[in-house]
């Protein structure tokens, strides 16, 4: 492994969007979400889809300086039209505009079409942390997930982010895949020739497989069964019915399609806490509702009850002292695109 820090990694970011034609505050938008995500350990999210932005933009498939549009429908509510621009654009764009409502209104609404890939959810939910509010963030993918009792793709994994601030205890975050497994683990577990775990996905002709390769010729499997799947389903009635993107299996992958745009789109929603009771009393009662999970009882074969964002925040305030750690392997991709392009990688 090799270690970069979180400005450095930035830099370097911001320097092959730039060579791009990417416009500066596009590029740090960009920058700064991919960052986020390897800094709460969601390293698939981070740097690797870089790669495949840069061939996106090289060829076209996405617009390196957009005509992005945001369109005020009402003072809390936000359409961002996206221009077929970086997703962490139009993403960072909408939930700006829901942070500024929800400072004034107490609440903000945006949604985001004609998007593309935005990197991790929870890197716009934990924008709004910074304001006092509840961050809510839903995106659409293209489609490689079957709704429950289905064995055809019509879904994307389509993830769901909710960031809850917290007074002495890191912050509630969610950030999750609505389908039982990620896409990009999925990839990663077929380039390291490892399985993947039972129930993520089935293969060509409807059945259960761990076999990596098995599962990017099948489809993946919602998490939670019947529950789960109606939580994707609503996913994609936010980021994609409601928002005037594409939906229900229109939503191509910006990675792999050449055929039009990917037309992604997303859902946000801020809430000032403070319009409902004082923020010192909200975060009091958050610290006792933490509290009270953490002193549960583990079971069997668990060291720590613990809550969702409190092992990534134990990763980010590790990563601020120590950096990201890199594998060689990505390293060395990145330094070839940085040559290409001539942006010296900070490792090299």
């Amino acid at each position: 492994m090799i270690h970069v820090m979180s400005q450095t990694l930035e830099t370097f970011i911001k320097g092959i969007l730039s060579k791009l034609g990417v416009p500066e505050d596009h590029g740090t938008m960009t920058a700064k979400r991919l960052v986020a995500a390897h800094m709460r350990g969601f390293d698939t999210h981070g740097i690797p889809c870089l790669i495949g932005y840069v061939d996106a933009l090289d060829k076209g498939r996405i617009k390196s300086a957009p005509a992005l549009n945001a369109e005020t429908l009402s003072p809390w509510l936000t359409r961002v039209d996206g221009d077929n621009g970086l997703g962490q654009v139009a993403g960072t764009t909408a939930m700006e505009a829901c942070l500024k409502s929800a400072d004034t209104f107490g609440i903000g609404c945006a949604v985001v079409r004609r998007s593309n890939h935005f990197g991790a959810a929870s890197a716009y939910s934990l924008m709004a942390l910074e304001h006092d509010c509840i961050g809510i963030v839903t995106s659409n993918a293209s489609a490689v997930t079957a709704p429950f009792g289905a064995a055809e793709r019509l879904l994307g994994t389509n993830p769901l982010s909710v960031a809850v601030p917290a007074g002495k205890n890191p912050a509630f975050v969610i950030d999750m895949a609505t389908s039982e497994g990620a896409m990009k683990k999925v990839r990663k577990a077929l380039e390291e020739g490892k399985s993947i775990p039972p129930g993520w996905a089935l293969d060509e002709n409807g059945r259960k497989t761990i076999d990596p390769e098995a599962a990017l010729k099948g489809v993946m499997l919602p998490f939670g069964g019947v529950k789960g799947s109606g939580i994707t389903i609503l996913t994609d009635i936010l980021s994609g019915v409601l928002s005037g993107a594409n939906f229900g299996g229109r939503v191509l992958s910006v990675f792999t399609n050449q055929e039009r745009e990917s037309g992604n789109g997303n859902f946000m929603l801020a809430i000032k806490v403070a319009s409902l009771m004082p923020m010192d009393e909200f975060k009091a009662r958050m610290d006792e509702e933490l509290d009270r999970i953490m002193a549960l009882k583990p079971a069997k074969g668990v060291e720590k009850v613990a809550y969702p964002g409190f092992f990534e925040h134990q990763t980010q305030v590790r990563r601020i002292k120590e950096g990201i750690p890199l594998e060689r392997k990505l390293v060395e991709k990145m330094s070839r695109m940085g040559n290409e392009h001539g942006v010296l990688f900070p490792s090299s």
